[in-house]
């Protein structure tokens, strides 16, 4: 036989939610308890229970406390399935970007692994497509929105340094980051850094001054040397930074230039 009426204790108990989480529903409108006029408790009947099952699936699909007051007494059953589908393209946006991450992650740590064992080392590697944002601070800059998005999505992206040998007046900070993700972020306005077998060295920077153009400096002699040629740009990448056990600061820099 179904209760006809729950305490505020039995509801917290069942559902896990706390007597003000109860008492906010009540006061923005999504549960209205009868009130026991005799010892002023309230008193929670089925309409109320299924309504509150109501509240919490809604708010677990993402919907904010006004969208699921709608969804419960406002909606035609025509506007509910639409915001169910707009639900459903969120989420699946989501699904893609935690696996993007989830694949990023995969690739990242076996790298981040070794880099250790070989700090100084030179190397030739094969770099995919790329995305460099540059710093601004000016709201009328063009790159502004698009360093706006990513800081949003700074999961996705690397503290990074770009270096011309011929005009250091390009030289600039900035965000990096696959193409891939820029694209599924839909971040257009930035250089698209095209994928190119490179030349590369993790570099250890010891201290918390930020690596600057002596370091690329350093590494474009030593590329140069080897190559018996010119390497216009330079490009290093913050992959770690971290203290040691003599409470040392150490940053890691991924710096490269291509080949091709």
């Amino acid at each position: 036989m179904i209760k006809s009426k729950y305490s505020t204790k039995q509801i917290c108990q069942i559902f896990n939610i706390t007597r003000e989480t109860l008492r906010h529903y009540e006061r923005v409108g999504l549960l209205d308890p009868y009130i026991n006029p005799d010892n002023g408790y309230r008193e929670y009947s089925y309409w109320d229970v299924s309504t509150l099952v109501d509240i919490l699936k809604y708010r677990s699909l993402g919907f904010a406390l006004s969208d699921t007051k709608d969804a419960i007494f406002d909606m035609d059953f025509p506007k509910i399935v639409d915001m169910m589908e707009n639900h459903t393209e969120y989420y699946t946006n989501l699904i893609q970007q935690y696996q993007l991450l989830l694949d990023k992650a995969k690739r990242d740590l076996p790298y981040l692994k070794s880099a250790m064992n070989h700090i100084g080392e030179i190397s030739e590697a094969d770099m995919v497509d790329l995305f460099f944002i540059p710093y601004t601070t000016d709201s009328d800059n063009e790159y502004f929105p698009s360093m706006r998005a990513a800081f949003e999505h700074s999961q996705f992206f690397s503290t990074a340094l770009y270096i011309n040998g011929q005009n250091h007046d390009m030289d600039c900070y900035g965000l990096i980051t696959e193409k891939t993700y820029a694209d599924f972020l839909k971040i257009k306005k930035g250089t698209h850094i095209k994928k190119a077998h490179i030349v590369c060295q993790i570099v250890d920077v010891i201290g918390r001054t930020p690596i600057d153009e002596t370091i690329a400096s350093d590494f474009k002699r030593s590329i140069t040397r080897m190559y018996s040629k010119e390497f216009d740009t330079i490009y290093a990448i913050l992959i770690s930074r971290f203290y040691d056990k003599e409470k040392r600061y150490h940053q890691y820099y991924f710096t490269f230039s291509r080949l091709e």
